[in-house]
């Protein structure tokens, strides 16, 4: 059942470095080889599952983005109260930000918005095809409201995708590293292989990591099989499915990208060669 597209809803460390892997799990945390810094660091804030104690799960998304001298925030999960509460257990001060990037209007992405409070030209983008009555309440917070239909840069180093779908718009946030783009998807309805293939051909770039909810938990393990040798053909390096992906489908990347899959949960903080 999809989550109601309404805004106002009542209802450790992962380090990934470099190509060559010296996996220590404990906890949250898996190190690659090949630590370098500067780098981007991606925390995640909400999650259907936790990974460190003192914090909360509940169903839907959001994490920061931290790279290229900028904070980017991606979604912002269900509950503001579960948000913000996460938020300060992880030390993140979600007053610093230069922008938001919300994937979708379902609310269990644009729910915990509220706990922003009013940001006065705080910059918000989202895909133009969002319920209008969601744009009405992001309004309310004085931000500057940036509707997105060909992707767009945010700052330097910082992109969103093109919109995506039809039924449900969707955007992505794409992030240049070094070994290639980041990308960071909410719940990938358009299709998250179709997603990416335009996100390729588009930028012209190779895609190294892609993480956030790829929206698998109803779909076959046939089906799976396919999408996992389809992000193989893509070069797709490191994956990191969570939040809609089903845990079925998360433990089959799970098998086939080995020491290079991304664990989710709330406390997870990802690390890649900027």
């Amino acid at each position: 059942m999809q989550p109601n597209p309404v805004l106002t809803v009542s209802s450790a460390s992962v380090i990934i470095l470099s190509a060559a892997a010296l996996v220590v799990m404990g906890g949250a945390t898996a190190v690659l080889r090949g630590a370098q810094s500067p780098s981007i660091t991606i925390t995640y804030l909400y999650d259907n599952t936790i990974a460190v104690p003192g914090v909360e799960s509940d169903w839907g998304f959001a994490c920061l983005v931290e790279a290229h001298g900028r904070r980017v925030l991606f979604d912002t999960g269900t509950k503001p109260d579960v948000f913000r509460r996460n938020a300060a257990a992880l030390k993140v001060d979600l007053t610093k930000l230069d922008a938001v990037v919300l994937s979708h209007d379902h609310a269990d992405h644009t729910g915990g918005f509220l706990a922003l409070g009013e940001r006065p030209g705080l910059p918000v983008y989202y895909a133009q095809g969002f319920n209008a009555h969601v744009v009405s309440a992001l309004r309310a917070s004085r931000a500057r409201l940036v509707p997105v239909s060909k992707g767009v840069e945010i700052a330097p180093g910082f992109r969103t995708s093109d919109e995506f779908g039809t039924a449900i718009r969707e955007e992505a946030l794409i992030v240049d590293a070094r070994d290639g783009l980041v990308v960071v998807v909410g719940c990938a309805h358009p299709g998250i292989v179709s997603m990416l293939r335009q996100i390729r051909a588009s930028t012209g770039k190779t895609i190294d990591a892609v993480v956030g909810g790829f929206h698998l938990n109803r779909t076959p393990p046939d089906d799976v099989r396919d999408i996992i040798r389809a992000f193989k053909a893509l070069g797709i390096r490191r994956a990191g499915p969570t939040h809609c992906t089903g845990e079925e489908a998360i433990a089959m990347f799970k098998d086939a990208y080995g020491d290079d899959f991304v664990a989710g949960g709330v406390g997870t903080v990802v690390r890649i060669p900027q």
